[in-house]
């Protein structure tokens, strides 16, 4: 009964929530075994309490509870709701366009994540690899978020006599781009760490022990397990590269999901910053660096002994 319960008011909060607003579908409609699958919804809006509840369209937890439903594993700590009130946090949005899944503060958009069907089968593969919880499940469910439609936000409580900051407007997510710059980087740093059987990093004929002998810092090595568990996955090479338009992680020479930015939206995060954490020491140095990470060319390009018998996948660090 709970059960049948949960699944009349979802639908009936999803009903009330769209109120007649039109809906903008994902592409593609079709699995690439040909099933149709295709899901958008309406915006949904989770309001918090001073006291860090969750309701939606104004129904409480307690109500939401007796119906079957636990938004128990939602609640927003108490700090958090005061931090994001002082702050002047109205609201976070989170949207699933398709092949990008985009975060908005206050309505202006931050650093996302964008992927296509390759770069996020290998990410997918990658998790297997390295043993996370519930990777099979992933494998499976992550790639119907490319064909879902979906749009949440989180809505925070305001300080008396704060203006009211209006939600982005519907399809704005979607409709997110970026400029990256045409500048010139300002730092450009490339290297190459070999890890042995050991997992005891080299650089430029130099062990991680010798580094930090010479005061150079000290690079971590990896652990016997992590060694076993790249060797059994067949992961030879992984490629950190920064650049323009975000940055890019390789793979056995195979591209992962990205972290997209440009000059826009990485001053927003340090906008962002600084009303969170505005007496933050740290705050002058991410101020003056952060803005420019996207004139960072940066490239990081690791190698990992491969399994005994096992061919050696070429590694060369992508332009």
């Amino acid at each position: 009964m709970l059960r049948k319960s949960w699944v009349l008011l979802l639908i009936l909060v999803l009903l009330l929530a769209g109120c007649g607003k039109a809906v903008e579908p994902p592409d593609p409609s079709t699995t690439p075994s040909g099933e149709v699958f295709q899901i958008a919804l309406p915006r949904i809006v989770i309001d918090v309490d001073g006291e860090g509840n969750p309701s939606v369209l104004g129904i409480s937890p307690a109500v939401l509870k007796g119906l079957g439903v636990d938004l128990a594993g939602m609640q927003v700590p108490v700090s958090t709701a005061e931090q994001m009130a002082k702050a002047n946090v109205q609201h976070i949005e989170i949207a699933s366009v398709g092949d990008r899944l985009v975060f908005l503060v206050n309505g202006k958009p931050m650093p996302h994540l964008g992927w296509n069907s390759n770069s996020l089968q290998q990410g997918l593969n990658l998790l297997d690899v390295l043993g996370v919880q519930n990777a099979g499940l992933y494998k499976k469910l992550l790639p119907l978020v490319t064909r879902l439609g979906l749009n949440i936000v989180l809505r925070f409580p305001t300080q008396p006599g704060a203006v009211e900051i209006p939600l982005s407007e519907p399809g704005a997510a979607k409709k997110t781009t970026i400029t990256p710059t045409t500048e010139a980087p300002s730092l450009i740093t490339k290297f190459e760490v070999k890890f042995d059987e050991n997992g005891v990093p080299w650089i430029m004929g130099l062990s991680g022990n010798d580094l930090a002998a010479l005061g150079a810092g000290a690079i971590g090595g990896l652990s016997p397990d992590m060694v076993a568990k790249l060797q059994t996955g067949n992961i030879q090479n992984l490629e950190l590269r920064m650049k323009p338009d975000g940055l890019h992680v390789y793979v056995n020479g195979e591209p992962l999901p990205l972290v997209i930015w440009d000059s826009a939206l990485l001053k927003n995060v340090v906008d962002l910053y600084g009303q969170l954490s505005p007496d933050a020491p740290l705050l002058p140095v991410i101020q003056a660096f952060l803005p420019y990470l996207d004139r960072a060319d940066v490239g990081i390009l690791l190698h990992f002994p491969p399994a005994a018998g096992k061919e050696l996948i070429p590694a060369k660090m992508h332009e």
